[in-house]
């Protein structure tokens, strides 16, 4: 299964239970979240139907959507080079804004590994509480009735399995996530509470759901490759580099081809190279892809 059939697979199963589908939103945030330089996550550009400052049935006509995100994560761009770290990715997700919570989106996961993608869960994750946020117990009674056994629902903290908020404050709540072959790929995240900008947390009116699965694990999975860059995202294009370089260095390689392809969507969404912000680290990628041509002794006018 190519990476187009696990992305359209993803999104019809979704649109036959009632999800609006919604385009992937700009690299470049909008107005709604200035705090940060890149859109990193898939319910970024849903800020404003988890805070009710918007109508998600007014303006998708459903409380419940899903997406395929661009979105690229700058913290560890000196790690890119191994089997797993990106810039750049697409972040699966599913949303509801007071549609439904932790029972159906559960289900909604545990049915598309499970049945859609014939993948075997290894084990799941919940919260486990502490002095701000208790124990997330519904969702381990809910694993419980999918049939997943208590020793395979583990619990970790606030480290593992809370998620946000993105930038200063925002939604932001406990998390469940789902293990196949012993690697993550999908993140359950119950926006229950907001975070100010002060730390403290208050109880949401209405409780969101935001989900967020890398399409390019998510593939690995699926194509039963050793990495990323052996999936066809990526295969066409470490092809061409291997046909271009006169050194074999695979860590050099790898920094080039996701340097590269996040260059081409930051370019496509405005972004051009400059001493700051955003365009400080498009040329820093750039400036990096020039030094690793170096390490390959690939010729520039060969590209």
């Amino acid at each position: 299964m190519d990476s187009k059939e696990i992305r359209d697979k993803y999104l019809k199963f979704f649109e036959e239970r009632g999800h609006k589908i919604v385009p992937s939103s700009s690299l470049v945030p909008s107005e709604i979240d200035p705090s940060v330089l890149f859109t990193t996550a898939g319910m970024q550009q849903f800020k404003p139907y988890y805070t009710g400052d918007k109508d998600a049935g007014m303006d998708f006509g459903s409380l419940n959507t899903a997406s395929s995100q661009k979105c690229v994560r700058t913290s560890d761009i000196e790690e890119v080079g191994d089997k797993t770290h990106l810039t750049f990715f697409e972040m699966l997700g599913n949303f509801s804004f007071g549609g439904y919570f932790k029972k159906e989106t559960i289900k909604y996961a545990h049915d598309f590994i499970v049945k859609e993608m014939k993948l075997e869960i290894d084990y799941v994750s919940v919260f486990e509480g502490d002095n701000e946020v208790p124990f997330d117990e519904k969702s381990f009674e809910i694993w419980k009735t999918l049939g997943i056994p208590e020793e395979k629902i583990k619990k970790f903290g606030r480290e593992d399995n809370f998620w946000g908020p993105t930038g200063s404050e925002g939604p932001c709540g406990p998390t469940t996530e789902i293990y196949v072959n012993g690697v993550e790929i999908w993140n359950l995240v119950f926006n229950e509470y907001y975070c100010d900008k002060n730390g403290k947390f208050e109880k949401l009116e209405n409780p969101g759901v935001d989900t967020g699965m890398g399409l390019e694990r998510l593939t690995v999975t699926m194509q039963k490759v050793d990495n990323v860059y052996e999936t066809d995202l990526f295969k066409p294009l470490m092809d061409k580099i291997d046909e271009l370089s006169k050194e074999d260095n695979i860590e050099s390689k790898r920094v080039i081809a996701d340097h590269i392809r996040t260059a081409v969507f930051m370019i496509a969404d405005g972004v051009t190279p400059s001493n700051t912000d955003r365009g400080y680290v498009l040329r820093k990628l750039i400036r990096r892809v020039i030094y690793h041509m170096g390490v390959l002794d690939i010729d520039s006018a060969n590209m």
